[in-house]
């Protein structure tokens, strides 16, 4: 082999690891803000966003937060990437496999599946208020709410989420 070939071999093998430790870790704050959609349309955003890693223990996670508001409507979006913390994912996510379906003239709670995600979902008719919680990709554990908001609007900012680009 000549020496451009070993040069080659050894930038793509060590790139190949770069992207192999990279999957295996908890992602930055920053890169989990690239994750949540930066506007929603008709609402404005009522703070910076907040993003940060957390350490308990032996478990190590990263959590990002936006919210926003369009004067009476508010949409709260948390985002938590579990990768090194797969208790806390496993906790998280566990409920769902055992509730039942309610859907009445003043409450619906179901289940969710989407794109390699799977969750619930809650509209309170009564007072507007929406949920929606979702495991992607056995690992992160994304939870929105929505005051005002009717399940389907809440269903449409989903669509914004890039959940296709999310890592496993």
């Amino acid at each position: 082999m000549s020496n451009k070939e070993v040069i080659f071999c050894t930038l793509i093998f060590t790139s190949f690891i770069q992207l192999v430790e990279a999957q295996d870790v908890v992602l930055s704050p920053d890169k989990m803000l690239t994750l949540v959609p930066e506007r929603i349309k008709g609402f404005r955003q009522v703070v910076d966003p907040k993003a940060m890693q957390m350490k308990i223990g032996t478990l190590t996670y990263t959590l990002c937060e936006k919210n926003f508001n369009d004067g009476k409507r508010t949409v709260k979006i948390l985002l938590f990437d579990f990768k090194e913390a797969t208790v806390m994912y496993n906790q998280a996510t566990r409920k769902w496999d055992n509730q039942l379906t309610i859907e009445s003239d003043s409450l619906v709670e179901r289940s969710v599946i989407t794109r390699n995600s799977s969750g619930w979902e809650s509209f309170n008719k009564q007072n507007q208020t929406s949920q929606l919680f979702l495991g992607i990709c056995d690992r992160f554990f994304l939870t929105m709410t929505g005051e005002n908001l009717e399940r389907g609007e809440l269903r449409s900012i989903l669509e914004m989420f890039p959940l296709e680009e999310f890592p496993k």
